[in-house]
């Protein structure tokens, strides 16, 4: 019985130092705090790896020592909602709210104890900036563009595709640049010390007529010459082109709005891109049959390169004393009198 007792005491001990040893190593317990708090890093939460910056709405994880009795958490002066179960005397896990300030702020981060407070050098980065809409949704070279959204301080730079736009004036929510020359259809990018963002809406044709495609609906007419719609010897953008040769002197290549209306108040102007191949002399470009009346915009095509134009709807040239209401056709006739022209047409659309 004596070694019984011996044994069941042994064990009794055993069990007790195992149970005081993992105690020990355990913060989640009941926690001693011996002074004021002190923050020693911060980590992320996802990785636990060191930083010394945040971003708004990310978790991270504060380690330091008597942390046990925090009652407030700010980053730049924002106070910050944390799970009091997540906190023990060495670590909080805490996320940083989404309208904590970025820039002109106080880049700290503190932490409040019923035994005082803790504070560290904490900067919050700029978020990426954010593009609500942009209007006119199209325009011509030199045109301003405005652009709706928020996150625009930093401002670096406005770039319609790949090409920089100059900046009229920009504010946090709102930025005015002038449309570059040469822009058919491109995405807006705004970039800012947060980083780039794209539009999801493409700048560019209010109506396309030609984009790889002739749009359905519409017909194809002209005389003396011959048309291929998918083209690939020259192409401006996307995979085809239109591929116009004029067999005889004065030819004319020719199409019509067969589809809904288009009413003429709804634009301001055609764009075009065309490429002159051979022969090419000037072309006369003329709406809504308005050719019989002589009526038209001169294009001065050189060759060898895409020509981009812009014909305004309001120009005498084009429309004469007449007023319309819908846009139906479009005829692009050859004047030099040459035979075997060739051009290439495309991205062609109303602005």
């Amino acid at each position: 019985m004596k070694n019984i007792k011996i044994i069941l005491g042994l064990v009794f001990l055993t069990i007790s130092s195992i149970g005081f040893i993992s105690c020990e190593g355990d913060d989640s317990g009941p926690a001693t705090v011996d002074g004021p708090p002190v923050i020693n890093r911060v980590t992320l939460a996802i990785n636990d790896s060191t930083t010394t910056v945040g971003l708004r709405e990310n978790m991270y994880r504060i380690y330091g020592e008597n942390l046990a009795t925090t009652k407030e958490i700010y980053f730049n002066d924002t106070k910050s909602y944390f799970n009091p179960t997540l906190v023990t005397n060495t670590t909080i896990l805490v996320s940083i709210p989404k309208e904590t300030p970025y820039f002109d702020a106080s880049d700290e981060l503190k932490v409040v104890t019923s035994e005082g407070v803790a504070v560290i050098d904490f900067p919050i980065e700029q978020p990426a900036p954010e593009i609500d809409s942009f209007s006119p949704v199209a325009a011509g070279a030199g045109e301003i563009v405005t652009i709706v959204g928020s996150i625009f301080e930093g401002l670096e730079s406005v770039r319609f595709g790949e090409t920089e736009a100059v900046i009229v004036s920009s504010t946090s929510t709102e930025i005015q640049v002038e449309v570059p020359e040469g822009i058919v259809q491109s995405y807006i990018f705004v970039e800012t010390l947060g980083g780039v963002t794209q539009s999801e809406q493409a700048f560019g044709f209010k109506f396309v007529i030609y984009d790889d495609a002739l749009k359905e609906g519409w017909w194809v007419g002209g005389w003396d010459g011959s048309e291929d719609f998918e083209n690939t010897e020259q192409v401006k953008r996307g995979d085809f082109s239109i591929k116009r040769i004029y067999n005889g002197g004065y030819s004319g290549f020719q199409i019509g709005n067969g589809g809904a209306p288009l009413p003429i108040s709804d634009y301001s102007a055609v764009k075009v891109s065309i490429y002159g191949e051979q022969n090419v002399g000037n072309l006369r470009f003329s709406i809504n049959a308005l050719n019989e009346q002589e009526l038209g915009v001169i294009l001065q095509v050189e060759e060898g390169q895409w020509n981009d134009f812009e014909i305004s709807l309001d120009d005498p040239a084009l429309i004469g004393e007449n007023e319309l209401e819908v846009f139906s056709q479009i005829v692009i006739q050859e004047l030099s009198g040459n035979s075997n022209v060739i051009i290439y047409i495309d991205d062609l659309g109303l602005i």
